[in-house]
């Protein structure tokens, strides 16, 4: 273990030096992340692009690590896995890197992963057969597909979970330097040394990182280092020619892996798509819990540290079991202390009730029958005065579904619900149903959407979808006061902040003249409720 070591510190030294000079390279050429009023927690101006720091110290180290060996004693077949790593982590970085600077669209970053995965899985990062407890899994010509699909999992799952100063680079150490443990005990020697020297690498750069952070890691830095783990975790649990024992890497990379799968049922079930931005990750969650930046970091890897712990335990002492019971006990804990996950599982409860009750109810009734069911994603305040208000209207029009859902993430708010009304002609009418999404408009931006559905009887339809609009319009102020409830307070009750003009409503004339603040315009949102209660 002792060039394992020195592979660690010698990339923890050279990202030391580094980072500084990526830092003030990104920040002269405008490579910086900009706060926003959506879902960033930074206030102020960091530069991006850490990861070229990262990339260059394991870079250095591993080539002079193999300029130290006898390459004649190599044969070429053992040196292509490492040789398309390589150029994988450089192709990887690169994607990152243009996303940093000109911010890609996610189908175009989506496109050059599946490339970067395919020449991995390609050259040697493939997973042929499953051993999982016992028992083994052959894919067959599902190989390349599951190989693939695992590299996009864990690259898109650390490039997520990136959204707080040294969440991803002490994560990424973690499950580097476990990745590392792990394919010594599995006799993965080259393997491990990279391991280590990506877990150095992402030591040295939290330095800089670590909360209050003067650079973050960027797409260059987050989609390196979930690629390089989801290599390296293929590797280094090897058994045998192609079997992989997979349950003690996927156990050490639980927590990305977690809030990925979350992030997907949510919008999923929602209905938004996947590359929506909101506050429901893990990070986001347990800040709403009161954590600051340093304790939310130590929580998360105390968590991974647990999962991670367990994992290599069951590696060595051959209990396999340990690092899947982790898992279920930390995200049971989460679930039940609705830190995370407790809004998806009810989402997923909600469904599948529904489903099953319709698989074994009567296919015709006597009578109409309403279903409702409604889910707070986020937050806490009272959504429900809106929804019953659209809830009657679709009564009152006989319209045949509702699905609202609002996401506020500068206020950390969520909330979806449906409405149908089902009755025996449902199936018949299908085909000759309208319906329209439309968007839900306050504060002055999009807060949310309503897609709805109703039977396309001529004129009633177009005048219902005409009521429906002026409802809508009508329904802007209601949802105000449900941002900012801090709004129905008189003036001499409320407190003026510093948020940016981007996190105020958009008040009435007579009210912000009513105002006794010296601007032009009442200031409300997160920061402003908070201190009214405080004071």
């Amino acid at each position: 273990m002792l060039p394992h070591l020195g592979a660690l510190l010698a990339s923890f030294v050279l990202a030391l030096i580094f980072t500084p000079c990526v830092r003030s390279f990104a920040i002269r050429w405008g490579i910086t992340d900009e706060p926003d009023d959506r879902r960033k927690l930074h206030r102020r101006t960091v530069a991006r692009a850490g990861g070229t720091a990262v990339l260059l110290a394991v870079l250095v180290v591993c080539v002079g690590a193999f300029l130290t060996f006898d390459v004649s004693s190599f044969d070429v077949p053992s040196l292509v896995p490492f040789a398309a790593l390589l150029v994988g982590m450089l192709a990887i970085w690169a994607l990152g890197l243009a996303d940093d600077i000109w911010t890609l669209r996610g189908r175009q970053k989506l496109v050059g992963q599946i490339l970067v995965a395919t020449l991995l899985a390609s050259a040697g990062y493939s997973i042929r057969s499953v051993q999982f407890m016992g028992w083994t899994i052959e894919l067959g010509v599902f190989s390349l597909l599951a190989s693939v699909v695992w590299l996009l999992g864990t690259t898109n799952a650390l490039n997520l979970i990136d959204g707080a100063d040294g969440l991803c680079s002490t994560l990424g150490a973690i499950i580097c330097g476990s990745l590392g443990i792990l394919s010594a005990v599995h006799g993965h020697f080259a393997e491990s040394a990279i391991a280590f020297a990506l877990c150095g690498a992402l030591l040295g750069f939290l330095v800089f990182n670590f909360p209050p952070a003067s650079i973050f890691l960027g797409d260059s830095g987050s989609m390196l280092v979930g690629m390089v783990a989801g290599a390296l975790a293929i590797r280094c649990s090897l058994k045998g020619p192609a079997g992989v024992a997979f349950l003690a890497p996927m156990a050490i990379l639980a927590l990305p892996l977690m809030d990925s799968v979350m992030a997907i049922v949510r919008r999923t079930l929602t209905g938004r798509s996947i590359y929506t931005t909101d506050r429901a990750h893990l990070h986001h969650t347990l800040r709403n819990r009161g954590l600051n930046d340093i304790g939310l970091l130590m929580v998360v890897a105390g968590l991974s540290l647990l999962t991670a712990g367990a994992a290599l335990a069951g590696a060595i002492l051959e209990m396999d079991w340990l690092g899947p019971a982790s898992v279920g006990l930390v995200f049971a804990g989460l679930v039940a202390s609705k830190a995370f996950g407790y809004a998806e599982m009810v989402l997923i409860a909600k469904r599948g009730t529904h489903f099953a009750l319709s698989l074994v109810g009567p296919a015709s009734k006597s009578k109409t029958e309403h279903y409702s069911r409604a889910v707070h994603m986020q937050g806490t305040r009272n959504w429900e005065t809106v929804w019953l208000t659209l809830i009657e209207f679709a009564e009152r029009e006989d319209l045949k579904s509702l699905q609202l859902d609002l996401n506020v993430p500068w206020l950390e708010e969520g909330f979806h619900a449906v409405w149908k009304n089902v009755n025996s002609g449902e199936h018949a009418e299908r085909d000759e149903r309208w319906s329209t999404a439309l968007p839900i408009r306050a504060d002055g931006r999009v807060v949310g959407r309503l897609n709805v559905a109703g039977a396309a009887t001529s004129q009633q339809s177009l005048s219902a979808l005409s009521r429906l609009v002026e409802l809508i319009e009508d329904l802007a102020p209601q949802i105000e006061l449900v941002m900012y409830p801090e709004m129905m307070l008189p003036p001499e009750c409320q407190v003026d902040s510093d948020l940016p003009d981007s996190s105020r409503p958009h008040q009435p004339a007579a009210a912000s003249q009513d105002s006794p603040s010296n601007d032009s315009e009442p200031r409300y949102g997160p920061t402003r409720r908070h201190a009214a209660v405080e004071g």
